[in-house]
């Protein structure tokens, strides 16, 4: 695993210091301890710290410094082989050195042929122009802050906010959004410290003499339809191109492997496909199941709130997997919520998750892991829904094969997709103007932690408004387009993805998910809508591009896993440690002053009283989520 960092000018009286460099480095040391190093010439430094993953392999010094270009890059590149048959350098070269040699033949086009979790920044030593690109979607990262002087960039914002010219100031906007977990698309790059922006996947920077230039290279969107005759095409595809995301994912050299499995379908399929290719180098899959460890009363009905029955059911279907429960005994929900904004830097929306997440992590380093799998992205891709409904399917099939291909289902799940696809896309709207005529809806944010003063500050409503996003309404339809750019990996993944790798790195650890893995992604979004929910099967490529692999219990549920379903009780056992911290938030005065800390103490309250799916809920929602943002102010 590699990070990089640094600093280019475009001002001629303004060049970067090795010191502020050298600054950066040391914020990051544990990222890379088993090397280092760094390349300033005139108005650019740039450097690199890198971890070993694996002793058999070559392991060029970075910055790689040649006469024509020199590159950083954090690089595991997909189809190897056949990326360097094209090129035709040979094939035992670094990741980092078939980079390079597709930048020399392609430039920054490169982008769009390379396979894999990268990014990297690469000099052009000809041109004098800085190039920082990043993949598609996967578990990477990249931060950057520039004026009308300078542009300074890193792949962990820890060394970002280390350089003394890098102001730290809360903003007022994504801090409200954070609290609230509302989405705006034209804000997807930002971060919540003010003007550090994060850099999307598919996008890369142009910079030069003149500034610095943002584009999108990657446009999934155009790809054309995919329009089989056969249905089976579709998912006999589908394996094929899920498989390699999941075998591309797996090197001999890298040691055991880990997966994080939980009860759902998409980490179940991530352990069918990578628990067989383990088996022929020797070696089983690890796989570590969040459990409860109360009594998961937060799981509301239909739900299951103790997966680990279901994850070994599915373990032991499959084979060659060992299977670990994780109860996280001694991992205290305060002590979570400090470790994660020591590893990020950052509040985060999945609070209530930090303390399993950060034990898995753990043990897998303990376990001398150096891969983790997840099944992170699925809801997105693989196991989507779909963003379909009957009108699109009658104009594609006409009324009566329609209909013919529905009943195929069979009467429950015709039932069930008529109400979803037919009926809730019609009522949505009117059910809108009937709650807004009544002023019945509230807004969406009065279940968070946020105080009427940031709401105000920040001009929620109305900028949510413009955003597309309807504060006095249950929010976008499934059938949004700007839901389908989330739900299929583009929206959202600046910071999934960096998250992800910066959690990693923490514990020495490379973590990657393979659905969200640029062909997935790009198949998704080429699949007709209705082969998501196949004859009325709900995440039905999944469901049947993966039947003779996952066992029938699993395809046919319709019950969903709760992961913290012990929340509340969990919570009430560190009562005394969450206390103090809202005491601490409470006297600070920025905190003190966007929080509503009485509403997050009332559901403390209320937790004592009773837990339920409902004050577990607001245990999350509420209190923990703004206990993550009010502890993160009170560093300011």
């Amino acid at each position: 695993m590699s990070v990089f960092f640094g600093e280019l000018s475009y001002s001629g009286d303004l060049l970067p210091r090795m010191d502020n460099l050298s600054l950066m480095s040391r914020a990051i040391a544990h990222w890379g301890p088993d090397s280092q190093g760094c390349w300033a010439e005139g108005r650019l430094m740039l450097g690199a710290r890198d971890r070993q993953r694996s002793a058999h392999r070559r392991h060029p010094a970075l910055p790689l410094i040649a006469p024509d270009l020199i590159l950083v890059g954090h690089v595991r590149l997909d189809d190897r082989e056949q990326l360097c048959r094209t090129l035709g350098v040979p094939d035992n070269l670094a990741d980092s050195e078939i980079f390079a040699w597709a930048w020399r033949r392609w430039g920054s086009d490169c982008a769009e042929r390379v396979l894999g979790d990268w990014v990297c920044a690469v000099w052009d030593r000809q041109a004098r122009g800085l190039w920082i690109g990043r993949d598609a979607a996967g578990n990477t990262g990249l931060y950057y802050w520039h004026d009308s002087r300078r542009l300074i960039f890193a792949t962990a914002l820890k060394a970002l906010l280390a350089h003394p010219a890098v102001p730290r100031h809360p903003d007022a906007y994504a801090i409200a959004r954070q609290l609230t977990r509302v989405m705006d698309p034209g804000e997807d790059a930002a971060t919540v410290y003010q003007d550090i922006r994060r850099l999307p996947g598919g996008h890369a920077l142009r910079c030069d003499g003149r500034g610095v230039q943002a584009y999108r290279w990657w446009q999934p969107e155009q790809l054309p339809a995919l329009t089989w005759t056969r249905e089976a095409d579709y998912f006999d595809a589908f394996r094929d191109v899920y498989a390699a995301a999941v075998r591309d994912r797996l090197r001999r050299d890298e040691g055991p492997v880990a997966l994080m499995l939980s009860a759902g379908l998409d980490s179940s399929s991530v352990a069918a496909l990578a628990a067989p290719l383990l088996a022929t180098a020797g070696g089983p899959l690890l796989a570590y199941v969040a459990v409860p460890r109360f009594q998961p009363l937060g799981a509301p009905a239909g739900w299951v709130g103790d997966e680990g029955p279901v994850a070994r059911a599915v373990a032991e279907h499959i084979g060659n997997i060992v299977c670990h429960r994780v109860a996280s005994d001694d991992m205290g929900i305060a002590r979570s919520i400090e470790r994660m904004l020591e590893i990020h830097d950052l509040p985060g929306h999945a609070v209530g998750n930090q303390f399993w997440i950060q034990d898995i992590l753990q043990r897998c380093r303990t376990a001398g892991v150096h891969v983790v799998l997840t099944g992170q992205g699925g809801n997105g891709t693989v196991s989507w829904t779909g963003t379909g409904n009957l009108r699109q399917e009658l104009a594609a099939l006409g009324a009566q094969a329609a209909l013919l291909d529905l009943l195929r289902g069979g009467r429950g799940q015709f039932s069930a997709l008529i109400k979803s696809q037919a009926l809730k896309p019609l009522l949505a709207p009117l059910y809108r103007q009937v709650r807004r005529r009544r002023r019945e809806q509230r807004p969406t944010w009065e279940y968070a932690a946020i105080h009427p003063a940031l709401v105000a500050e920040s001009d929620l409503a109305a900028r949510l408004r413009a955003a597309g996003d309807d504060p006095a309404g249950p929010g976008w339809s499934s059938h949004d387009p700007h839901v389908a750019r989330f739900r299929l990996g583009q929206l959202g993944s600046a910071a999934l993805g960096a998250l992800w790798m910066d959690a990693g790195a923490a514990y020495g650890l490379e973590v990657r998910d393979p659905t969200r893995d640029r062909r997935v992604i790009e198949f998704c979004w080429r699949v007709p809508h209705r082969i998501f929910w196949a004859h009325g099967i709900q995440r039905g490529l999944i469901r049947k591009g993966m039947a003779d692999v996952l066992p029938a219990s699993l395809l046919t549920a319709r019950v969903k896993g709760r992961q913290s379903a012990d929340i509340g009780y969990r919570v009430l056992a560190d009562r005394e440690a969450i206390t103090d911290a809202l005491d601490r938030v409470e006297r600070h005065a920025l905190a003190n002053a966007w929080l509503d800390v009485p509403k997050m103490r009332a559901v403390l309250v209320a937790l004592g009283t009773s837990v339920t799916p409902h004050t577990s809920l607001q245990a999350v929602a509420t209190l923990l989520r703004g206990l993550g943002v009010g502890l993160f102010l009170t560093r300011f």
